[in-house]
């Protein structure tokens, strides 16, 4: 079932946890790209020995089965990275009929511990700037599915879960969906919190506590 969404936020890590926090999604995202590229150099292998000798053998499809997906359904770990550098063609049509390209380590480049940011899929992304990492996944669909489930996407919020809060950090992540912009019921139609951290909890179950003490009156 279709569902176009997007989700974005900014949160503000304590000062003595940020340099820690981008260092370990980075350690994570090398050790991503790692494990990628040897997974990329097995199917490729597997791939050229599945189709030798077979005329207008279709590796395309091969790969597919190997993903455990169906047409373009992106929803396999890893999914992203190796469709694009095993078929790199912008043609859809093409990867049909053309021979996977071997893939190469530099498809796969380890990033530095200060990175600026770091893609999660071909959809997302965290960006850090100073003490505040930002989280941003592009509207399309299932794309929020598909960044919260992508390794890169764990890692991050698993590193979030572990994040020692203090009184001036935190944050939120707000995004929108196609069925919550259409429901025409009150309150609803605009974007939605699907995440809170740290200050942002906090302030959150006080305004809760308030509103429910003043509904006894």
């Amino acid at each position: 079932m279709s569902k176009h969404g997007w989700e974005r936020g900014e949160i503000k890590l304590p000062s003595t946890e940020a340099v820690a926090f981008r260092h370990d999604l980075v350690l994570a995202y090398n050790q991503i790209q790692t494990r990628l590229f040897e997974r990329a150099v097995s199917i490729h292998t597997t791939l050229k020995a599945a189709g030798k000798g077979k005329r207008n053998f279709n590796y395309f499809e091969a790969f597919e089965k190997i993903m455990g997906v169906g047409g373009w359904d992106a929803s396999a770990d890893g999914w992203d990275e190796l469709s694009a550098v095993l078929f790199p063609y912008e043609a859809e049509v093409s990867r049909d009929k053309r021979k996977p390209s071997a893939p190469k380590k530099k498809d796969f480049k380890p990033a530095k511990l200060s990175a600026k940011g770091l893609p999660v899929g071909n959809e997302a992304g965290v960006t850090f700037k100073g003490s505040t990492v930002l989280w941003e996944v592009e509207e399309n669909n299932h794309s929020v599915d598909r960044a919260h489930d992508h390794a890169m996407g764990k890692a991050f919020f698993k590193r979030l879960s572990q994040v020692k809060w203090t009184n001036r950090s935190g944050g939120e992540i707000v995004g929108n969906d196609e069925y919550n912009r259409e429901n025409q019921s009150s309150g609803c139609g605009g974007n939605y919190v699907t995440n809170r951290y740290g200050n942002a909890v906090k302030q959150f179950k006080q305004s809760f506590a308030a509103v429910a003490s003043w509904r006894k009156f």
